[in-house]
């Protein structure tokens, strides 16, 4: 069971330095970091931590709610005596955060001199061989603020990779040696569980589907979408397939899935492509042609965003404008269309055995990311890029993605790297976020 992470929140000083700026950075930093960390149960400490008597009953206090992390915000001058306290006692990461000095007067004192405090109290504890994060700026500056939502948010993915579980509707397609997979090592990497529903149990849940429950659904997709390409019998096996997806993922209780998505179920004209991009609108990611190395950055970057991604191919690249074409047969979520664009629902568009979606995905920001198990460790794969607006051009699902480094010197490295071919996209730049996760996880990253 995959548990909120709890962060505590504390702020500190030495008994004798003024009181004023530390209770004013206690309520700032206080409700910046209820207002900015999203997902998180934030634990304030019940007093100022400005003595040991206060620090030793904050740390009880933590260790009651099981804090996972601590932010520790200087509202003046500490001594070694507050983290390492904190440290010894719980044992878990801190986040020394200093603010900038207030504004100088060469006839007043120093009001907070939490720099100093900062030097001093990293080096005590990183001497002592605990862990903790160094963080130098006022929460207004956008990248130390970045910082440290950044570092949250990446011990908050760490923490819910530990209690996920991951179905498997089948194992792999034929031939698709890429799509094997590790699950000693998954479990070891990242803590992830897996377990697996074969897909005759699919293939029943369809037929035992009541009437009215696919033929509802049939009318609902009839109304979103021009169903009249779809070859007899193609649409009631999507909502046979959609319903019956929907209900083992909850049955079974997996927080995600891979999917065998053929031969067997092309050969019973049920290929799942478009099956898989409605799930992932209402939250349920399923990924493609059983490859759970590709899930896997799908899983961290849905935790990250809360939002959809695009498991796909890299097609083709255009050297002049250095685009890269992601396409794949028509699983992406229906709102990562592009509204410039058609989005409909056809027959797929190389086994013509289910239903697929075809259509060009939205523009925006873009991370690209796929884990790669090479040599039997775990490296993360890595390309941040911009999809344009830009039709499709040839039949299923696309995005063009410009990117910084030239296009083929990122084909020559995934060949060189030994890169597998499928990868997750989010339309979100969360590439600092998964390097920051990858470090707590000890996996090197390929960024290209």
């Amino acid at each position: 069971m995959k548990k909120q992470l709890n962060v505590g929140f504390i702020t500190t000083l030495s008994g004798r330095w003024p009181r004023e700026l530390p209770e004013k950075r206690n309520k700032e930093y206080g409700e910046w970091l209820h207002a900015n960390l999203h997902d998180i149960n934030l634990i304030k400490a019940k007093s100022l931590g400005d003595s040991p008597q206060a620090v030793e009953e904050i740390s009880n206090q933590f260790k009651e709610e099981a804090v996972d992390i601590i932010v520790m915000v200087y509202g003046a001058f500490t001594g070694d005596d507050v983290s390492t306290c904190l440290a010894e006692n719980l044992n878990v990461p801190i986040v020394l955060w200093a603010p900038h000095e207030p504004e100088f007067d060469k006839n007043d004192r120093l009001y907070a001199n939490a720099l100093v405090a900062l030097t001093m109290n990293s080096a005590s504890l990183k001497r002592l061989g605990y862990t903790c994060y160094a963080v130098y700026g006022d929460k207004e500056e956008s990248d130390i603020a970045s910082k440290v939502i950044n570092l949250i948010a990446s011990y908050n993915v760490v923490n819910k990779l530990k209690g996920t579980v991951l179905g498997l509707f089948g194992y792999r397609p034929t031939a698709f040696y890429n799509s094997s997979f590790n699950e000693g090592l998954i479990r070891k990497t990242f803590g992830i569980r897996m377990e697996e529903t074969d897909l005759k149990v699919v293939f029943d849940e369809m037929e035992k589907l009541p009437r009215e429950a696919y033929e509802a659904d049939m009318d609902q997709m009839s109304k979103a979408y021009d169903v009249s390409k779809l070859p007899e019998g193609h649409l009631e096996n999507h909502s046979k397939l959609y319903l019956a997806l929907k209900d083992l993922m909850e049955r079974q209780a997996y927080d995600f899935a891979s999917i065998k998505c053929w031969p067997e179920m092309g050969n019973l004209h049920t290929t799942p492509c478009a099956v898989l991009g409605r799930l992932a609108d209402e939250g349920l990611n399923i990924g493609c042609e059983g490859d759970v190395d590709a899930e896997l950055a799908q899983i961290v970057q849905h935790y990250l965003t809360g939002l959809p991604t695009f498991i796909t191919d890299m097609i083709n690249i255009d050297e002049k404008d250095n685009v890269m074409t992601f396409w794949h047969c028509g699983n992406a979520a229906p709102s990562l269309k592009n509204p410039k664009h058609d989005f409909t629902i056809q027959n797929h568009p190389l086994a013509g055995q289910g239903t697929a979606f075809y259509g060009d995905l939205k523009e925006g920001k873009v991370t690209i990311a796929r884990f790669c198990n090479i040599d039997d460790s775990y490296k993360l794969f890595l390309l941040r890029g911009t999809a344009i607006d830009k039709d499709r051009y040839t039949k299923g699902i696309m995005a063009n993605i410009k990117v910084e480094t030239p296009v083929r010197k990122i084909v020559e490295q995934i060949i060189e790297e030994g890169i597998p071919h499928h990868y997750s996209i989010v339309w979100e730049d969360v590439a600092d976020s998964m390097i920051a996760i990858c470090k707590l996880l000890n996996i090197p990253v390929i960024e290209m």
